[in-house]
């Protein structure tokens, strides 16, 4: 479509940034929904998974979670792990992501900022610890562009693409 002159490159720049962080802000959601779904009773936990309190409502489990405040932070992800350790015995499930796992977040997380918050901040990191020295066109070098780039040739995959695959293989390794 863009090639063909129906749409423009700040449109699909916009379906980029749009899909990302529709992509983070789900997974997101995931860890919430399972993290009150394991104290309320509504998901069934592995045998590791021991809540140290449960609830007998959803709503209450997730004000208890959210400690009066109006949302808590998912990432950077050792915001989890020290709530995780409150609520769960040895803070499983969601201590079942390693280094690596914790290391992808934080490049996602440092994507995401510069693509919500557009600051000079975030911008500088996401160009020193994303961009660096990688060898990339310049339209490339802008989160939007970043994310439309070839990650791989055969098969051709996005950056995008990867890194929505890899919340889907994080999301398994937490609910696994």
């Amino acid at each position: 479509m863009l090639t063909a002159g129906h749409v423009t490159r700040h449109d699909v720049s916009l379906f980029y940034e749009g899909i990302f962080l529709r992509t983070v802000t789900t997974f997101e959601g995931l860890m919430e929904d399972l993290f009150v779904g394991l104290l309320a009773g509504g998901i069934t936990p592995g045998p590791k998974v021991h809540p140290r309190v449960t609830f007998q409502s959803h709503s209450v489990a997730r004000d208890v979670m959210l400690g009066g405040r109006a949302y808590v932070d998912w990432l950077p992800y050792h915001f989890t792990d020290k709530r995780a350790d409150a609520f769960f015995r040895g803070g499983y499930p969601f201590c079942n992501l390693n280094k690596n796992d914790k290391k992808e977040l934080e490049r996602i997380l440092l994507i995401r900022n510069a693509v919500a918050h557009q600051s000079r901040s975030a911008r500088r990191k996401f160009e020193d610890e994303i961009i660096g020295a990688a060898p990339l066109l310049k339209v490339e070098r802008t989160p939007a562009g970043y994310l439309r780039s070839v990650f791989r040739a055969a098969p051709i995959q996005t950056r995008y693409e990867e890194i929505a695959s890899t919340c889907a293989m994080l999301a398994r390794k937490l609910c696994g």
